[in-house]
């Protein structure tokens, strides 16, 4: 009775499990639940458990990251698009770029340092009109400093 219980139990979550994951992926599984099925025992229907909510959860940890890198490669593109004067043609290569996690990252970096370049910009344009304001009109180069300037490239 227990082992029918058991069989019923493992073959709705073996069917469940393996209709999702790709059969290279959940190898060591089927083989557990294999060996249930040779000779039933709570170890084995335990074991065989296991390997299967382990094979699904790989699987769908797989897809959420895949899925992630996605959305993360898609917003660090709109953000290269909106905050930078990149060509038309630059955009259009990185978006045939492969959507895998290194590129995702390697875009937000790109994203990132331009972001970054932007802020550092822009503090130091204010500074240098804040420098020249505190310094005031500075005086015209005479005509010898003219010459020395010209004369040295």
């Amino acid at each position: 009775m227990t082992a029918d219980r058991l069989s019923a139990s493992l073959l709705r979550l073996a069917s469940r499990v393996l209709s999702e994951v790709r059969p290279t992926a959940a190898l060591e599984a089927v083989g557990a639940v294999r060996a249930f099925t040779n000779g039933p025992s709570p170890a084995r229907y335990l074991a065989a458990t296991r390997l299967l909510r382990h094979a699904e959860r790989r699987h769908k940890l797989g897809a959420l990251g895949r899925l992630v890198g996605h959305r993360r490669t898609e917003q660090s593109l709109e953000l290269l698009a909106r905050g930078t004067a990149l060509a038309p043609e630059l955009l259009h290569a990185l978006r045939a770029l492969p959507p895998d996690a290194r590129n995702g990252r390697r875009l937000t970096l790109i994203s990132e340092l331009l972001a970054a370049y932007r802020l550092i910009d822009a503090r130091t344009s204010g500074a240098l009109l804040e420098l020249r304001r505190s310094l005031g009109p500075l005086p015209a180069p005479t005509a010898a400093e003219r010459r020395r300037k010209q004369r040295a490239r």
